[in-house]
């Protein structure tokens, strides 16, 4: 039978993902769940998937692995349930079970009914999700919050229902993202809700002649860009019904009339009106506005000059924040160019677009992330716009790429020499090993014996290869291969190599301060639990009150949660002189924006020392998320657990 709730479907993700087992307890944790939940999850899970080649085993003391008896069996149920993927599964009316999978399901149940202009009736949604009413009236709180972000307003009413008020403008770009944007929630094609607004065919109709019209006028859209446009093709078409327009300025309507796409999107709605009866011509600057928030590069007011200048700003506010200069990058600059010409454009028109890599992003680049938000915060000042979190990824990954470009020049420039005791012609294959595995990174400069080696000579290069120890010697630069050099030994080189790319952020204990760990925080709101930790470190020296402001500042820019009952708040700007962690852990988990947190780090990290960031946030998410770190803190809250699960990183 095909997996239907979510809750095991997040079970199976993580027993694939981690291969080895897992206790019921972790499991139970991590899911946010009791035990005896967990075992009945394992029992239908293994029910499910043994017909893909797999089973569940339990073992005693250990807990529960995945097995896979039938390889090629078992690649068919990992593709249909992206389980290798950041992506979710979206089939099946996957049921949801978590808070934040709730609210954004009641959001969307809301916003789909809307369109036919019925009202939701709150006993149908509780009993829908199987919750009692007062839980339902909970998550209307948090719904509230969530609709606040589109400036819209929640109306709940036992008796007359729920529904949602607000600038058709921002109800239509809500609808976008939680009806057809948020499928990993609803599958609207089969959603009855949506079939009864059209048919499939008409879907397809409207498809086909979006497609023929952007051939014709050779228009060229990503995949992405193209779903989006039709989305809101068809969100037109179920609004135009209410006779829900959006209102433009006169200015607003000669900028774009100007736009080549004005006439494409005339088009496309003519031929709407003749092939499917539906009158959508008043929506053609409506239309117009997608078509130039699809695009890369667009004709615009903003001339290249204008953005050098704003670039040129945003470059100079990321060295002074984080002493990291990347104005020699003229990548990088040309890049943020032609990206900030259409994004401005976007923004101006209050336009945004679904990042489906944001999390991705966020996790993998975090550094790259942070200075999309300076920048952020200059363009908004500068250009007099609101940025979204959208947008900063987008950005984020032109910066990712310029710090990976320039990682891969100082990685250029490292030198090498190798000892070995074994004769010259055994150092001249290690050599040519070496080289043509590293020969883009690493340049071996000499050969020599043991008898030969030198302070000088040491202290010369970056690292020493040797096939034999060397007392006393500085382990950060030394790496024991062995003489005849097999791919293993290779693949150790490289990790040693990586390794020492790391800053050597291994002494924890100079960070995590045990006078700033707090096992039992009690919080009712992020806010509140960033003032508490926040004031200790005023407290004892650690920041100041401008650094807290600053990391207010930094938390309204983007959310600091990472998942996993993490957050991560912390400064925009940062004059102190050295990096310190502040640790809460909550009694009881709180939701942070989005989702519920209930371990804290609080972050210092001077802007002299920024560039130990990446590091820093590397190392917590490994251990706290990859590796289930949280949850064991939470049930054994005490400093010297913390210590040691970041000792036991590696």
């Amino acid at each position: 039978m095909p997996i239907q709730n979510k809750r095991i479907l997040s079970i199976l993700k993580i027993l694939n993902k981690h291969k080895k087992a897992i206790s019921g307890e972790n499991l139970a944790n991590l899911i946010g769940v009791s035990r005896s939940t967990i075992r009945r999850d394992i029992k239908d899970l293994n029910s499910s998937i043994q017909k893909y080649g797999a089973h569940i085993l339990s073992e005693a003391g250990n807990g529960y692995k995945l097995v896979i008896d039938e390889q090629e069996k078992y690649s068919v149920l990992t593709e249909k349930y992206k389980l290798n993927s950041y992506i979710n599964y979206t089939g099946d009316n996957i049921v949801p079970f978590d808070y934040n999978d709730r609210i954004s399901f009641i959001i969307a149940r809301i916003l789909l009914n809307s369109l036919h202009n019925k009202i939701v009736n709150q006993e149908e949604l509780a009993e829908e999700l199987f919750i009692s009413l007062s839980t339902l009236k909970k998550y209307l709180t948090d719904i509230k919050k969530s609709l606040a972000r589109f400036n819209l307003e929640l109306i709940s009413d036992r008796f007359n229902g729920i529904k949602i008020n607000g600038n058709e403008t921002n109800i239509r770009y809500c609808i976008s993202e939680y009806i057809f944007n948020r499928d990993d929630l609803i599958n609207f094609t089969n959603n009855k809700f949506v079939k009864n607004i059209f048919s499939q065919e008409e879907i397809n109709s409207v498809k086909h002649i979006l497609m023929k019209v952007i051939l014709k006028h050779n228009i060229r859209l990503t995949d992405i860009a193209f779903k989006n446009l039709l989305v809101h093709i068809i969100i037109i078409m179920c609004r135009s019904n209410r006779e829900n327009t959006v209102e433009y300025t006169l200015n607003e309507r000669k900028k774009l009339e100007q736009s080549s796409y004005f006439s494409s999107a005339k088009e496309i709605l003519s031929i709407i009106q003749q092939q499917l009866g539906v009158d959508i011509s008043n929506e053609s600057y409506y239309l117009t506005q997608h078509f130039i928030a699809s695009q890369k590069f667009i004709e615009s007011t903003k001339t290249r000059n204008n953005c050098q200048q704003l670039i040129s700003n945003i470059l100079k506010k990321i060295k002074l924040n984080t002493n990291i200069d990347l104005s020699d990058d003229n990548e990088l600059i040309s890049g943020l160019t032609i990206h900030l010409i259409a994004a401005i454009n976007r923004l101006k028109f209050n336009m945004n677009i679904r990042n489906g890599i944001l999390e991705s992003i966020k996790n993998n680049y975090p550094l790259a992330f942070e200075m999309a938000i300076i920048a952020s915060e200059v363009i908004e000042q500068e250009e007099n716009v609101k940025t979204n979190e959208n947008e900063i990824g987008f950005l984020a990954i032109h910066f990712g790429a310029s710090l990976e470009r320039n990682k891969l020049n100082e990685e250029m420039g490292k030198t090498a020499i190798i000892v070995c005791a074994t004769g010259l012609s055994t150092a001249l294959l290690l050599k040519s090993k070496l080289q043509r595995r590293f020969g883009g990174i690493l340049k071996i400069t000499r050969v020599m014996s043991f008898y030969e080696l030198t302070e000088q000579i040491i202290n010369s290069v970056d690292f020493i290869f040797s096939t034999v120890p060397i007392p006393k010697l500085d382990n950060k630069k030394f790496i024991l291969v062995e003489p005849i050099m097999t791919e293993d030994d290779l693949l150790s080189v490289e990790k040693q190599l990586n390794k020492n790319e790391e800053n050597n952020f291994t002494n924890y204990r100079l960070f995590f301060k045990e006078d700033l760990f707090f096992p039992s925080l009690e919080a009712t709101s992020s806010y509140n639990a960033i003032e508490q930790l926040a004031d200790a470190m005023i407290q004892h020296g650690y920041i100041d009150n401008q650094v807290k402001q600053s990391i207010f500042e930094r938390e309204n820019m983007a959310s600091t949660e990472i998942g996993g009952m993490i957050a991560i708040p912390h400064a925009l700007e940062n004059h102190m002189s050295e990096v310190t962690i502040s640790v809460g852990v909550l009694k009881n988990p709180i939701i942070w924006n989005k989702e519920k947190v209930q371990v804290i780090f609080l972050l210092s990290i001077p802007k002299h020392l920024y560039k130990l960031w990446e590091n820093i946030f590397k190392s917590i998410y490994k251990a706290f998320i990859e590796k289930y770190g949280s949850y064991k803190l939470v049930t054994d809250p005490k400093f010297e657990t913390l210590m040691q699960l970041l000792n036991n990183i590696d």
